[in-house]
């Protein structure tokens, strides 16, 4: 099961890598020979136990990519495989992950994690993507991907566009809204109560998870 998984995910990385389309889009920035690439699409199972369910990590779009990593970029040939091993040695143990990884650890999606976005390229400068512009990538790239997940995964939508597109999309699976993890707002860091997840939101959901519901729901506000 998950090498078939991650071997789906793969493919799509690799079409996804080189994807120069996105220059086309107003809205977005990507310059394959200045190291500005899409990316933000990571089938993570090292140190994960593989036959645990896992989950599904959906953001918006990736921030924007630093000097040090567009430099990386453009010094050999693009590809996916290049694209992940910079991920594995900078980009893994970044607070949104890291924050992430640990709530699905404390609900128990002990399994590996698909991290992905809605779009799969950096935005310009006031960070606004317009709706046509996500229409295009989630059916594109994110839907496609998410055929290749096991039906029991949740789905986590990080912040308001992710968790609406998903719980519209998705009516057959379970679908959890987050707050950001490195918002401004401080919000995400209301869901734990010191290191631990909070009591309430753990029973809400491992109350959801036990009666098999297939529903869209917050935890926490946002």
């Amino acid at each position: 099961m998950n090498s078939r998984i991650r071997e789906a995910i793969y493919s799509i990385g690799e079409r996804l890598t080189t994807d120069s389309s996105y220059s086309k889009y107003d809205d977005l920035e990507c310059n394959l020979s200045e190291g500005i690439i899409p990316r933000g699409l990571m089938y993570e199972e090292d140190n994960r136990n593989v036959d645990a369910v896992g989950c599904v990590m959906v953001g918006l779009n990736p921030g924007k990519a630093t000097k040090k990593e567009q430099d990386f970029f453009k010094s050999e040939p693009l590809s996916y495989e290049r694209f992940l091993l910079y991920w594995k040695e900078n980009v893994l143990q970044h607070p949104y992950y890291k924050r992430l990884r640990k709530l699905a650890d404390e609900l128990e999606f002990d399994g590996p994690i698909l991290w992905t976005e809605l779009v799969k390229c950096q935005g310009k400068e006031n960070g606004q993507l317009t709706v046509q512009t996500i229409r295009d990538d989630i059916n594109k790239y994110l839907f496609p991907e998410l055929e290749n997940i096991p039906a029991n995964w949740p789905l986590f939508g990080i912040g308001n566009q992710a968790f609406e597109i998903l719980s519209y999309r998705f009516p057959d699976r379970l679908v959890l809204g987050i707050p950001h993890p490195t918002g401004s707002y401080g919000l995400f860091p209301k869901l734990f109560e010191g290191q631990k997840i909070r009591q309430d939101i753990f029973n809400h959901t491992k109350k959801i998870l036990t009666s098999k519901e297939k529903i869209a729901v917050k935890l926490g506000k946002f």
